[in-house]
């Protein structure tokens, strides 16, 4: 969208989630009734953990750098934005780390 301007990205909903220029934290308040959705990892090292919380044991896997489906949102330990659930079943990550 950002070499497009005036184009916006939409959700598996329809929902507008980002549009051109703007920066979509998902922190701003996704909540189950969003998902699915989508979020953009710019991180080479982000934790999948096996339950929501710093608090659960990492699966020993991390997202690297890409676009990732998002089945299910919870709060917990760590985490101001929230835990999301891995479409791909891997486990669960940081939505504070993520970009819509």
């Amino acid at each position: 969208a950002d070499k497009n301007p005036g184009y916006t990205v939409f959700d598996w909903n329809g929902k507008a989630v980002y549009k051109a220029g703007e920066s979509a934290v998902v922190g701003s308040g996704m909540t189950n009734a969003d998902c699915p959705f989508m979020v953009k990892v710019s991180i080479l090292d982000l934790n999948i953990r096996v339950g929501v919380g710093t608090d659960t044991a990492k699966t020993g896997q991390y997202t690297g750098i890409g676009v990732f489906t998002i089945t299910q949102v919870k709060s917990g330990k760590g985490s101001d934005a929230g835990w999301g659930k891995l479409k791909n079943g891997a486990g669960w990550i940081r939505l504070d780390n993520v970009e819509l």
